[in-house]
């Protein structure tokens, strides 16, 4: 063999190894895509009015809708419950929007999202699709605010305080890492 012809099978072997090596690491990601909704709001444009607007009606919604997931014991329950309940969140973003005067309304869709890796303290959630309430202010072209909806994480969120959220050992079970991920990034970029 010349010397091209080994250098291509040491890389395959390498990147069967690793893939192997990959195969066998426990994930814990699909059980966080499955178990979490997330709510995302985003703001008119990116001016300072705008943003202020947008974290009101953030502060409206997790306040008039916090206890909403109380009695919801999995993400199924949860769901049926937000969806029985969109109208009303996107109403409480209309009333928030004319109470300040803002020139446009609020849109509420409900479907899978794709979000980037978001880290709060010790608590990870992982880049993929999750089930997620979108709250789109105006043109919904500025910056955006999300949490966790359920478990209902949001309210210590919106506090900034995410890490002091009460929620069972169970349910951190699922947002904790602690374990080595292996990745490679060719593979990411393709869509893995």
């Amino acid at each position: 063999m010349n010397l091209k012809t080994k250098m291509i099978a040491l890389i395959c072997s390498c990147f069967l190894l690793l893939s192997a090596v990959d195969a066998l690491v426990p994930r814990s990601e699909a059980r966080i895509f499955d178990n979490v909704i997330r709510l995302h709001i985003l703001a008119e444009d990116n001016s300072a009015e705008a943003q202020s607007i947008k974290l009101c009606v953030r502060d409206a919604i997790v306040e008039e809708c916090g206890d909403l997931f109380s009695d919801s014991g999995d993400v199924i329950a949860a769901s049926e419950e937000l969806e029985a309940n969109i109208a009303r969140m996107e109403g409480i973003a209309n009333r928030v929007l004319s109470e300040m005067g803002a020139p446009y309304t609020a849109s509420a869709e409900w479907g899978l999202e794709s979000y980037p890796t978001r880290v709060y303290g010790d608590i990870s959630l992982p880049a993929g699709e999750y089930r997620s309430l979108r709250i789109k202010l105006g043109n919904a072209e500025g910056e955006n605010w999300w949490c966790i909806l359920f478990p209902p994480l949001c309210t210590k969120a919106a506090s900034g305080d995410i890490a002091d959220a009460s929620i069972n050992k169970r349910d951190t079970a699922v947002f904790k890492r602690g374990k080595y991920i292996f990745r490679f990034k060719l593979l990411e970029l393709f869509g893995d």
